[in-house]
C-alpha cells in the first residue's frame, strides 16, 4: 500500500495592491477600498470623501497593506478594513488631536484610532478638525 500525502487546503489569497499602487497614485485607496465588502466600502468611502476635503494635498499609496495619506513626504492618516469595523489612523501626537468625547483610541506617543462601525461614528466635523490638527502638527 503507498502511503498518501495528508491533502492541505490551499491559502486564502488576500487580494494584494499592484506595483503601481504600492508606489502611489490616485488609485492607491479606490483599489483597497473596492476589494473590502460591501458593509466596510461605503464607511470607506465616506472616510475617503473627508479625507479628500479635509487635505486635498494628500497623496494615498499602499503602505502596511492599507491606504496611507501623506503630505509633504509626512502621513496624515490611514484607512482600514478589519472584521468588525473599519479605522482612520491619524499620525500625531495625541496632544494635539482634542478629543472631549473620548472617540480616539490608542495608546501610543503618535497616532490616535477612530473606530467606526456605522455611519452614525462618523463625526464629519471632528474628523476634519484632526486632519487639519495633523496638517499643522506635522508642519
Amino acid at each position: 500500500m503507498v502511503a498518501r500525502k495528508p491533502a492541505t487546503k490551499a491559502a486564502a489569497k488576500k487580494p494584494t495592491a499592484s506595483r503601481a499602487e504600492a508606489k502611489g497614485g490616485s488609485d492607491a485607496a479606490a483599489s483597497y477600498i473596492a476589494q473590502q465588502p460591501p458593509d466596510k466600502r461605503v464607511l470607506l468611502e465616506k472616510l475617503r470623501t473627508l479625507i479628500e476635503k479635509g487635505v486635498p494635498d494628500a497623496r494615498p499609496s499602499i503602505k502596511w497593506g492599507v491606504p496611507i495619506y501623506a503630505r509633504s513626504g509626512k502621513n496624515v492618516c490611514a484607512l482600514a478594513s478589519f472584521k468588525d469595523n473599519v479605522a482612520i489612523n491619524f499620525f500625531a501626537p495625541p496632544k494635539v488631536l482634542v478629543d472631549p468625547a473620548k472617540k480616539l483610541e490608542g495608546a501610543g506617543t503618535s497616532s490616535r484610532m477612530l473606530k467606526v462601525r456605522t455611519t452614525g461614528d462618523i463625526d464629519s466635523a471632528a474628523i476634519l478638525r484632526w486632519l487639519k490638527a495633523v496638517v499643522a502638527a506635522n508642519g
